[in-house]
């Protein structure tokens, strides 16, 4: 198996030849859903507030896309020693599991369309495409996670590059196909569908190309093996959960903001689909960061574990700083050209001017989330996710119905969002606890060290 090697050479270099093919792709997905809004928005209100609707139940599937492709990219990165054999294994059992997880899933979510029509009470004439589009997303979604978790594999042998150049061609192709489906054939949410059927289903099939041609899949007698699925429980769980939550939680979100009527769910939708997009690059980081730590965990590259860690973070404030001023100055053009109706566009706008200048710190704070949950602690990862939408639900809930304006709750967002920054430095400390401690001559293990390779580490500051 060849690719980068993760172990020597420069950090921040290793971390940008990781971080920009694969933030390359994100922000090219950043731009087919921004054009999915664009030509949503110029279509009717009703649209933009089905896809607005849409946004908490999107993240069942992207719980199921995050928890398998970290699960493969963690798995694999610890593994690639093993050869071709080995990963062919590994490959087989995290695509089956993931295909099962998200028929299951998605299956269930079409079942229970009714009772979100109830809970969100859409309106009546406006269920039947409320309904139909939720089915075609669980549907969408079932290669759209497939397409995830084979890109994952290949970041994960040190294939970034090839991985995001498939990401890239085939999100333009979601952008042409979308254009053709809504624009010239008139198809609106059902565009969204098929394009992406089809261009997840395609990335799917050139990834598993990559493999075969790089020999990385190998034809050998498949046999289940329980310790192909580790990552799964240890990785995959928590970071299912953490989605998961983000589900439920946005689930209130719009439940605060539906007091308020259509036009401002509709604005809160195009704001959040944006802040949802801008935490993209952090999340590029964090899991570049991953990559980093999970092929140094020998003892004599430890060291070079936190080193990516702290240098990570470094990046992360840097990008963000940019992020969130140029969002904010650029908000009203960014809206306007997004979404036609002026109601809604005008709540997106104020929106995004009390919260977009918090991203400096949120951005930084989901590289830190996602390093945790590569590393071996996705459930204080899940710990600090809860608490954060626990915090916005309940001051949020309280002070829109206390005070009535909706602005309470975008302020609580912010303010929260800010606080993040108080997250950041124990847990700083603790990955230099854990991968810069000095090693313990003899390797007695006394309270608080840790065994590494045969060696005591200390893992007190």
């Amino acid at each position: 198996m060849q690719g980068l090697d993760y172990t020597s050479g420069s950090v921040n270099r290793l971390l940008i030849r990781t971080a920009i093919p694969m933030l390359l792709a994100s922000l090219v997905n950043v731009t087919t859903q921004l054009v999915n809004v664009f030509f949503m928005g110029h279509t009717s209100q009703t649209v933009l507030y089905v896809l607005s609707l849409y946004i908490p139940i999107s993240f069942v599937m992207i719980a199921i896309v995050e928890a398998t492709q970290l699960s493969v990219q963690v798995a694999v990165s610890r593994s690639r020693a093993e050869g071709s054999p080995y990963f062919t294994q590994l490959f087989a059992h995290m695509m089956g599991s993931a295909g099962v997880l998200a028929i299951v899933m998605g299956g269930l979510v079409m079942l229970l369309s009714p009772l979100l029509s109830w809970f969100y009470a859409v309106p009546s004439d406006v269920r039947p495409l409320f309904a139909f589009y939720v089915a075609g997303m669980m549907a969408a979604g079932v290669p759209a996670v497939l397409a995830a978790a084979s890109g994952a594999a290949l970041r994960g042998l040190g294939r970034a590059q090839a991985a995001s150049w498939n990401a890239v061609g085939t999100a333009l192709l979601n952008i042409l196909l979308v254009y053709w489906f809504v624009s010239v054939i008139g198809f609106d949410l059902k565009g969204i569908i098929y394009a992406n059927l089809i261009s997840s289903t395609l990335s799917l099939l050139i990834s598993v190309l990559i493999l075969f041609v790089r020999k990385e899949l190998v034809s050998v007698r498949l046999a289940f093996v329980q310790r192909h699925l580790i990552a799964l429980r240890q990785v995959g769980i928590p970071v299912f959960i953490s989605y998961c939550l983000i589900f439920v939680s946005t689930f209130f979100f719009n439940k605060i903001v539906s007091h308020f009527g259509e036009g401002v769910v509709a604005g809160f939708g195009v704001g959040y689909r944006i802040q949802t997009m801008a935490i993209l690059p952090g999340i590029v980081i964090g899991s570049a960061i991953g990559i980093l730590i999970n092929h140094n965990l020998q003892q004599a590259h430890r060291p070079r574990a936190y080193e990516s860690y702290r240098r990570g973070l470094m990046q992360s404030f840097i990008i963000y700083a940019v992020i969130s001023v140029v969002i904010w100055i650029w908000r009203e053009p960014l809206t306007a050209l997004l979404n036609a109706d002026p109601v809604s566009r005008t709540e997106a706008a104020r929106y995004l001017a009390i919260v977009a200048l918090s991203y400096l710190t949120m951005g930084p704070m989901m590289t830190t989330l996602l390093t945790m949950e590569q590393s071996g602690r996705g459930y204080q990862a899940l710990l600090l996710n809860a608490v954060y939408f626990l915090l916005i639900i309940t001051a949020g809930w309280v002070l829109t119905r206390v005070f009535n304006q909706v602005v309470y709750f975008y302020s609580v967002i912010a303010s929260v969002n800010a606080a993040s920054l108080f997250c950041l430095i124990p847990v700083l400390r603790m990955f230099k606890r854990e991968y810069a401690g000095q090693p313990v001559p003899g390797g007695t293990v006394l309270e608080g060290q840790e065994v590494i390779d045969g060696q005591s580490y200390s893992t007190q500051s």
